[in-house]
């Protein structure tokens, strides 16, 4: 699969700009500035539409592992996977859930039915709490 340099790079503004916004904003004011348009989604096949959001996570990973961060940290990722899905216009759902023992939380984007960051059987250990549609 060929790289898309432009996506990679739009993928590592956004993340930079959201880890920013959080730093700066506070993660509620983020999440209200991505959900802050309405977006009317395209009416693609699901088949290309889920290649398209691989491709886009895809560059999503690309962009953030050029950018240091000292921790692995699902939220950004999640968040800057789904506000470009949304810019294509891909239907998707940011989900965030925890888990009881330890307590941990996580953070994926899911589109068609299927998360793209992560494996079914991880996702599993987690109950929902949230999720958010584009």
């Amino acid at each position: 699969m060929t790289r898309s340099p432009t996506l990679i790079l739009r993928a590592f503004v956004t993340f930079l700009l959201l880890d920013l916004g959080f730093r700066v904003l506070g993660f509620e004011r983020v999440l209200q500035l991505v959900l802050g348009r309405r977006v009317k989604l395209a009416r693609q096949l699901p088949d290309e539409g889920l290649r398209l959001a691989r491709r886009t996570f895809r560059a999503v990973q690309n962009a953030t592992a050029l950018y240091y961060r000292g921790r692995e940290d699902c939220l950004p990722k999640a968040l800057t996977t789904f506000y470009l899905l949304r810019r294509q216009a891909i239907p998707a759902q940011l989900c965030f859930a925890v888990k009881k023992f330890p307590f941990t939380a996580h953070a994926w984007v899911e589109t068609y039915g299927e998360p793209l960051d992560d494996e079914p059987s991880r996702l599993g250990r987690y109950t929902v709490i949230h999720r958010v549609a584009s």
